[in-house]
């Protein structure tokens, strides 16, 4: 979304703040009497709002200050904030100063600026207190006109910033972003809700998820986002997006995660108890499958996805819990049918890495996608990756559902495609472990360079008729272990197994229902001829048998490889 800044304010504000007050110890001041200064580091302004009687702002070892509804931090420290506020906490401190901001039932707008202002410190931390609610609210209209001046966000920062506390908040962004920091951004434990009409959390350095439950709503941008490339000063990479813990459930009108280099989801470990295992649950819509995108970032209407050709039926699609656990048969998305911006559910400049935890991506573009070419500021291109070695992934797309420009390697996990154009596509495919289920309505598996399969599970199944293909290799398809199964068109140019170059399969066991090329193998071949639709079908060999999953079409030929031996029934 490209919305410029409308607002002009003062550069210097003349602040008057209470003499009760004016060392910045203890509560918030009610008495009358003035003292005055300025500040010029940037300009803070607010409505001419009377300041709250029952705001307050207590601390036992910190300096603040209080103007016209505008409280200044100027120096490290713990602050308690209670009470609302139609204003703003402005903080400027020193360079290496750490701030505690602590969320007791807090309720905080601003009409003019961010209601959450941090001009300079090392690193504030904004913990919402255990069994409290708060809220920042940003109440400026959306920028249409570039004011430095002006916050970025409800939230602003040019600072590392910590979102912490087993408490709630709530951050409504109407102006830009909803939480944005220039520097690094970590969240944990906290209940956090966040709606903004751009990008609702935004940390150009980097993002870290630990813990806590995150509703991360984007009416026309996107859900997270790094914009960062160059190194930090410990010579660590910017730019990456890191989840190892906690339930987030993203809605974006763009991107649900856009990383300006890496995307990495794995399982953790609690930050109080190590023995115990942290588990990430991510739960992504983006563009029209979000119930909050704004009409201006959709294309060709709405659509819901309960057409009955489609392989299943997603859910309720509904706002934040995700999607709804009713998956049942029934698809095909039309390529023509997507987005007509970036509106993917992981999107990185890099790569993505995913380890553990759970994935249910319904994303109207690509579910995930690995960027190569682009040149970062720490030197260097991307290289496009995506690499799956544990967790569950469940994905219901309009374009690819995994689309790697350079290398994608399948390792582990579970990866569950019930609807794309292209399940998997890549420059080159390696599957060596996991269980892998691609359903597309183009190609299940296509690689422009080389598929290679030497363990794991890969079941590939598209339409029997039009141009489409189970597996398409514009190189070659070389298999030395595991199991794939894969259901295609039965002729030469569309088919069960298409390869412009080679095609091996000396290890494990390979079943095409449609046509398979010529396999050049040294296992044992079966054939059989019938129809084999609609259904599951356990395949029994002389020494062992394999499942495939549900078949969509009619397939009316059948040829297997395998280690296990001849093929002695299909039921």
């Amino acid at each position: 979304m490209k919305h410029l800044h409308q607002f002009k304010v003062p550069l210097v504000l003349a602040a008057v703040f209470l003499a009760s007050c004016s060392s910045g110890k203890g509560n918030s001041p009610s008495g009358s009497s003035t003292v005055t200064t300025s500040i010029s580091s940037v300009s803070v302004s607010v409505a001419s709002d009377t300041v709250s009687s029952d705001f307050s702002i207590a601390t036992s070892d910190g300096t603040f200050s209080v103007t016209n509804n505008v409280y200044t931090i100027s120096s490290a420290g713990t602050y308690t904030l209670s009470g609302k506020l139609n204003g703003m906490i402005y903080v400027e401190t020193g360079e290496e100063d750490e701030v505690e901001l602590d969320l007791n039932n807090v309720s905080i707008s601003n009409s003019s600026n961010s209601p959450v202002f941090v001009y300079q410190a090392g690193e504030v931390k904004i913990k919402a207190l255990k069994g409290t609610s708060n809220f920042i609210t940003d109440k400026r209209a959306v920028q249409t006109s570039e004011d430095t001046s002006q916050g970025a966000g409800a939230i602003y920062a040019k600072a590392d910033l910590k979102l912490v506390g087993s408490g709630a908040l709530t951050v409504t962004g109407t102006y830009n972003n909803g939480v944005h920091t220039s520097k690094d951004l970590t969240i944990k434990k906290q209940n956090l809700t966040v709606t903004a009409p751009n990008n609702a959390i935004k940390g150009n350095d980097s993002i870290t998820v630990t813990s806590g439950t995150i509703n991360a709503i984007s009416t026309s941008g996107d859900a997270l986002k790094t914009t960062s490339t160059d190194l930090s000063s410990k010579s660590k990479q910017r730019g990456s997006v890191s989840i190892t813990g906690g339930t987030l459930n993203l809605f974006a009108g763009c991107d649900g995660i856009d990383a300006s280099y890496n995307i990495e989801v794995s399982n953790g470990t609690d930050e109080d108890d190590p023995s115990v295992v942290t588990v990430p649950s991510i739960t992504i819509h983006t563009n029209k499958y979000s119930s909050y995108s704004d009409s201006s970032v959709l294309s060709n209407g709405v659509d819901t996805l309960t057409d009955a050709t489609k392989v299943y039926a997603w859910g309720d699609g509904g706002r934040p819990g995700g999607p709804g656990s009713g998956m049942v048969p029934g698809g095909d998305a039309s390529n023509a049918d997507k987005a007509e911006d970036s509106a993917k559910g992981l999107k990185a400049a890099n790569g993505i890495y995913v380890s553990g935890g759970t994935l249910a991506v319904q994303a109207y573009d690509d579910a995930l996608h690995a960027n190569s070419g682009g040149s970062f500021e720490s030197g260097g291109t991307g290289v496009g990756l995506i690499e799956i070695s544990g967790g569950e992934m469940t994905i219901a797309c309009s374009d690819d559902a995994l689309h790697a420009d350079g290398a994608l390697n399948i390792k582990g996990g579970t990866i569950t495609v019930v609807e794309s154009h292209e399940a998997l596509e890549g420059k080159t495919i390696n599957i060596s472990g996991g269980e892998t289920t691609a359903y597309g309505s183009d190609d299940g598996v296509n690689a422009s360079s080389a598929i290679n399969v030497s363990g794991g599970y890969l079941f590939a199944c598209v339409p029997s008729s039009g141009d489409t293909d189970g597996i398409d290799s514009n190189g070659s398809y070389k298999q030395t272990g595991g199991t794939v199964i894969t259901c295609g068109p039965n002729s030469m140019n569309m088919a069960a197994l298409d390869t412009d170059g080679s095609a091996s399969v000396n290890g494990g066991t390979f079943v095409a229902f449609g046509y398979a090329g010529n396999v050049s193998s040294s296992l044992t071949k079966s054939t059989k001829s019938g129809s084999y639709s609609n259904k599951a079908y356990t395949l029994t060999f002389s020494n062992g048998s394999v499942v495939t999953k549900k078949l969509t079409s009619s397939y009316s030929s059948l040829v297997a490889y395998s280690e296990l031996g001849s093929l002695t029934s299909v039921a």
